[in-house]
């Protein structure tokens, strides 16, 4: 037997915040790792601390929950979820083969904007950090097909998982990640207001090509979903 890790957490930046609020939530980002100690976790976000715009696939390290500030300001939940090794081996390979997709998997950053919007947005190969924790679950039989559906955020995942639950608070007194230093530079880097804004065209362009590959509705409302 194995174990699976879910994180919720509360992100201290603006967008975060805004989430939360808007969604009335007590979270705004999920993330799953193979470790106990995160020495491998994943989820979709921004790539850079300076845009919340653009971002998908990436290797996440406490620091960059907290970007970068005291790790008491992050609200976290962990869930621990025991697994066959059969499931581990699932839930593994779908998170490296998204990892080592040679088409690169994007930030669903429409689907998160569909939430304010009351719409949602199917993209291929895009996700949401809950969507992409799900489908990680999924894979795994963990939780079933049916329970996942596009535009989940954080605080759904409560109602599938709570019952995994080893810690609820401060991302500081969570003591396997405690002693983790990992972190990446390149994530604190600024690149400029040009480029910034140029990644940003693109990366919407790139969504919105990606809504019309194989038939894919650019956009499909709440009621119909």
């Amino acid at each position: 037997m194995k174990n699976i890790y879910v994180i919720l957490s509360a992100t201290p930046t603006v967008m975060g915040k805004f989430i939360r609020v808007f969604t009335r939530s007590s979270f705004n980002h999920s993330s799953i790792s193979l470790t106990e100690g995160w020495e491998e976790m994943y989820s979709f976000a921004r790539y850079r601390a300076a845009n919340p715009l653009v971002g998908g696939f990436v290797k996440e390290f406490p620091s960059r929950l907290s970007h970068g500030r005291e790790q008491e300001d992050v609200y976290i939940k962990v869930y621990k979820i025991p697994v066959s090794n059969r499931q581990f081996e699932q839930i593994k390979r779908f998170i490296y083969g998204i990892r080592d997709d040679h088409e690169k998997n994007i930030y669903n950053t429409l689907a998160a904007i569909g939430i304010f919007l009351g719409h949602r947005f199917n993209t291929y190969k895009a996700y949401t950090c809950s969507d992409f924790v799900a489908q990680s679950l999924s894979r795994g039989q963990i939780i079933s097909e049916n329970c996942v559906r596009k535009n989940i955020v954080p605080d759904e995942m409560q109602k599938f998982l709570d019952k995994y639950t080893v810690f609820c608070g401060c991302m500081k007194n969570y003591k396997p990640v405690i002693n983790s230093c990992c972190e990446s530079e390149e994530f604190y880097i600024r690149l400029g207001f040009i480029r910034e804004v140029a990644n940003t065209f693109y990366h919407f362009y790139s969504l919105i090509k990606r809504n019309n590959m194989d038939g894919i509705p650019f956009l499909q409302h709440k009621s119909n979903m």
